[in-house]
């Protein structure tokens, strides 16, 4: 939780440190198993966290609507192309919004768009979700049918 020397953006490591910490406790309490992947001192393949096999990409920005999109809320990004690089294995992308995990917008990583129009990265809002209804689909199945 607190900044590293190599970090351009100390400020904005510790608020993603903060809502990862946040959404680790809170998938937790749901039941999901959540690890960390292994810290390989370089770049992360864009994972941050992997949640019942889920690869996890947690932004420290959320998302702002527009007619029928979500776009990424960064100046950083702002006409940049989507960040999907050669390697990644980020299955999610996640984007705080408030302080309630369950209410974060999730889209996953194969629908980022880059904008045509000098605008950040997008997903049209109809393939997006929210934490709560990903953790629904990542929860342990529970016998309906009692024990044998």
């Amino acid at each position: 939780m607190t900044p590293q020397s190599w970090n351009k953006n100390p400020e904005g490591y510790v608020r993603h440190q903060t809502k990862l910490k946040q959404l680790v406790e809170w998938l937790e309490a749901k039941g999901i198993d959540v690890s960390l992947p292994e810290d390989t001192g370089s770049w992360d393949k864009g994972v941050d966290l992997i949640a019942s096999g889920t690869r996890i990409d947690l932004k420290s920005f959320g998302v702002d609507p527009y007619g029928i999109s979500y776009t990424w809320s960064s100046t950083h990004y702002q006409g940049r192309q989507a960040p999907i690089y050669s390697g990644t294995e980020t299955d999610y992308f996640i984007h705080p919004m408030g302080d309630n995990p369950e209410k974060w917008i999730v889209a996953p990583a194969s629908e980022l768009r880059t904008s045509k129009y000098g605008y950040a990265p997008y997903y049209f809002q109809s393939v997006c979700m929210t934490v709560g209804k990903l953790a629904r689909g990542l929860c342990p199945r529970r016998s309906t049918h009692g024990t044998i």
